[in-house]
């Protein structure tokens, strides 16, 4: 169903790129004089001869927020169900290699849709491409809860997870464009986004344990919050891209290794990936943890709901103080104490299932520590000359490489580990990227002088 819709977008996108722009009041063309251009260095940019989106208003970005906590709500309702029901049908051996090869593939097909939805966003606009997302999503969910079977089931997993990524491309340009030219307050905008996606995703896996009636309810209700969350998109997230800022569709943007365009953009962006790739690798570990924590802690399913329950509660809270943290100590002196805090939680994983709850309150602030290097990459593009919906599916195609890296490295390391009595060599492998992006950080984040040194 994504796929359709993306495919649609595609074929649309020439011919949307090239009608003739809407007659416009006289306020709104002398608004559009004024509005400063874009940079044109990038090779294959010089196309992008159009103003820049015009600024909008702050309280612009509260639909864009609502939208983002039912999507979110709407998939964590089903986080608890999808798998029981799969085990139930298959079997447990066969219902987790599904699962993981659902993982995969998801993650795979990222890899090459996510540069072309971000190219499509220049060409059609964000929010249809938003828009597109949701019902895919909700659309999906709602045949699950008509027809609960292992087929549909399958394909809803695999929308969800692909939608969750290309829902924050479409919304990180939005964002980009608005404060495109002020890293600062791209980090706080995007602070509290996250903190609403971390805080919703909480607050779904509560509600959807206590709802009654299995997986009926649990996509019922998931279906539901997605038409919400789309119907919201639809009629209050205003277009931040106007036709006059939009470029022609580019069959260049068809690269799996999209995210390579950025390191061709100076020294800054690439120390920029290289800070944006240590510290997101961590996240995606699969499902190394929870065999870590049933197989090394003795951990029952509410130890692990105790885990991953205070994981997102303390990544909201760190996202809803990142903000105004970073607007008054600045993005170098925030992301180092944010790196210093996840690195005490990794060395609490080293050692027991009680030191990662201490490591994990302790540096609660380690949540927001990508916050600066995607937000960087977002200002140091546009000063490149690159539209922000390519800068968007750039970042999303390097996300879902790592997606795919990830469960496949950790797993290896953890059996690695076993086999020579130490079994805890993922979260040692943590520590030591998070060391390393803690040395590169006050050399991504220094903004360049005139020269470009």
């Amino acid at each position: 169903m994504l796929a359709f819709t993306t495919a649609v977008l595609c074929f649309a996108a020439p011919t949307l790129a090239h009608r003739p722009p809407l007659r416009r009041t006289q306020p709104q063309q002398q608004n559009l004089v004024h509005t400063p251009r874009l940079s044109l260095s990038a090779a294959g940019s010089s196309d992008l001869m159009a103003a820049a989106p015009p600024p909008v208003e702050r309280s612009d970005e509260r639909p864009l927020q609502i939208t983002a906590a039912l999507y979110v709500l709407s998939l964590a309702v089903t986080a608890l169900t999808a798998a029981p029901f799969m085990v139930e049908a298959l079997g447990t051996a066969k219902a987790t290699s599904t699962l993981a090869y659902i993982g995969s593939a998801s993650a795979a097909t990222e890899i090459i849709f996510a540069p072309i939805l971000g190219a499509a966003t220049d060409t059609l606009g964000r929010k249809l491409v938003l828009t597109g997302t949701l019902a895919s999503v909700a659309l999906v969910n709602g045949l699950v809860a008509l027809h609960p079977s292992v087929p549909l089931l399958m394909v809803s997993k695999y929308i969800s997870m692909m939608g969750t990524g290309l829902f924050f491309l479409s919304a990180g340009a939005i964002l980009g464009d608005k404060y495109r030219k002020d890293p600062t307050k791209l980090a706080g905008a995007s602070s509290l986004l996250f903190a609403l996606v971390n805080g919703g995703f909480a607050v779904g896996i509560a509600v959807g344990s206590q709802l009654p009636g299995g997986l009926r309810t649990a996509f019922g209700v998931s279906a539901i919050g997605a038409c919400l969350a789309s119907l919201t998109c639809l009629l209050t997230v205003r277009e931040s891209l106007p036709l006059e800022a939009r470029v022609p569709f580019k069959p260049r943007a068809f690269n799996p290794l999209a995210f390579t365009r950025l390191l061709r953009h100076g020294r800054q962006l690439r120390l920029l990936v290289l800070l944006s790739a240590l510290t997101l690798q961590p996240i995606f570990m699969g499902d190394f943890f929870q065999v870590y924590g049933v197989s090394q802690w003795g951990l029952d399913r509410k130890g692990l709901g105790v885990l991953f329950t205070l994981i997102p509660v303390l990544g909201a809270f760190a996202n809803i103080v990142g903000g105004p943290l970073i607007a008054r100590f600045g993005l170098i002196p925030f992301t180092l104490v944010a790196t210093v805090s996840n690195l005490l939680y990794w060395v609490g994983c080293l050692f027991s299932f009680k030191m990662a709850i201490v490591g994990a309150c302790v540096g609660a602030l380690g949540a927001a520590r990508t916050l600066a290097a995607s937000t960087m990459i977002a200002s140091a593009g546009a000063k490149a000359g690159m539209p922000q919906g390519e800068l968007s599916g750039d970042r999303a195609n390097l996300t879902a490489i790592l997606k795919v890296i990830g469960p496949l490295l950790y797993g290896q390391l953890f059996v690695a580990g076993k086999a020579i009595g130490a079994p805890a060599l993922p979260f040692a492998f943590n520590i030591a990227l998070t060391t390393a992006a803690l040395f590169l950080v006050p050399y991504a984040l220094r903004e360049p002088d005139a020269a470009g040194n």
